[in-house]
């Protein structure tokens, strides 16, 4: 398994790099100008000519290859491989990306698996047109209009539950926390959030409450009101408004692909020898799940969520953008449409190492719950 993963891994950075490699020349050469061009407007020949000489502009494309991408390792996103220190923090990126995209995928996960728990096993094998239809629907609808049709009472309904709690932003001047901390806390209030929806959801469809979704809630909750105090607290929730809004509109669209994932899935292991067996010496339904469903149909979904992540990761660009929410997509949107093509691919760079990450991540636990996989 191990070498499965570090294969891998070099596979995909490998490819990254050519890739990138081949598109940075095709973009430099094909493409005439660069996000200096503009400033020809504002500015004399002579003075743009030095400007780009002092920015490197001038130098061999194979310098400004190797430049750019040392710089976006280096902690920055510089636009062109030019030589400057004022490009966009990759940390101030990234982690807002994290904020939403690890709590919606839980989100969805979890709340696409109830059709399925929600049918009995006798009727596992059939087509659920309805879940179905529902789910692609819902994979259909284009972020800004679901923003349209849940924005206003989402924010009415946020500034409702602000003003019951007195929660209100606090002077600049009496909080003074690292960015990082601030992030640090407004992921914990996400996912304590989401944690709460998703065995509340449990709880009513299925009448059950998860051990783990439970000491994990408790562990979070225990880590916010231990290390922060009600400034802090008051600034995180406000600045969680626009983050539950992408939120809620990201899992929308997962929550449609993920049903269709698990019912297709959920069909097939139906029709396996197991289950009948299971059902024939009369085995209960939440036996027969528990046991028999649910174990083996991480290792299908999980193969088959692995290969769309690139999709995945690609509707940040769309959704980030309609909320205005500052991550990776939103700042995608924003080099594009300043004709920055080397910061862009900066930023490709970083989504597909991204979605590497997650891969290796989803076929690790996949190992640890198949003892199938651990053998190969």
């Amino acid at each position: 398994m191990i070498k499965f993963i570090t294969r891998e891994i070099i596979s995909s950075l490998l490819s990254i790099f050519i890739f990138l490699f081949i598109m940075f020349y095709a973009i430099n050469i094909l493409i005439p100008g660069d996000f200096l061009t503009p400033l020809r407007l504002m500015m004399s020949q002579e003075e743009l000519d030095a400007l780009r000489e002092s920015l490197g502009a001038n130098d061999p494309l194979y310098q400004r290859y190797f430049r750019w991408i040392l710089s976006v390792f280096a902690g920055e996103i510089t636009p062109g491989g030019f030589m400057q220190r004022n490009g966009k923090d990759i940390m101030s990126t990234i982690f807002p990306t994290l904020q939403i995209l690890i709590p919606s995928f839980f989100l969805a996960i979890n709340i696409a698996k109830l059709p399925v728990l929600k049918t009995k096993v006798s009727k596992l094998y059939k087509n659920k047109i309805f879940s179905d239809s529902i789910s692609t629907f819902l994979i259909s609808i284009f972020p800004p209009i679901t923003l349209f049709v849940i924005g206003t009472k989402f924010d009415e309904g946020i500034q409702k539950i602000f003003n019951k709690f007195e929660i209100v932003k606090s002077p600049k001047n009496l909080i003074d926390y690292s960015d990082f901390i601030f992030n640090l806390h407004t992921f914990l209030v996400l996912m304590c959030t989401v944690l709460i929806l998703t065995l509340f959801s449990d709880f009513i469809f299925l009448l059950i409450v998860d051990t783990y979704k439970m000491f994990l809630l408790l562990f979070i909750f225990l880590t916010i009101f231990l290390s922060s105090d009600r400034i802090l607290i008051n600034d995180v929730i406000i600045h969680t408004k626009n983050a539950f809004l992408t939120i809620a509109i990201l899992s929308i669209f997962f929550i449609g692909e993920f049903v269709l994932m698990n019912n297709v899935i959920a069909q097939n292991i139906a029709r396996e020898p197991h289950i009948l067996t299971a059902r024939a010496l009369g085995y209960s339904n939440s036996k027969i799940f528990r046991n028999h469903v649910i174990k083996n149909t991480f290792g299908p979904f999980a193969t088959r969520l692995g290969l769309s992540l690139p999709f995945t990761i690609a509707s940040l660009v769309i959704v980030e953008s309609t909320t205005n929410w500052n991550g990776m997509g939103s700042l995608l949107y924003q080099t594009i449409m300043n004709q920055d093509s080397n910061a862009a691919m900066g930023i490709f760079l970083l989504l597909a190492v991204l979605t590497i990450f997650i891969r290796v991540t989803i076929s690790i636990f996949h190992a640890y719950l198949d003892p199938r996989v651990r053998l190969k």
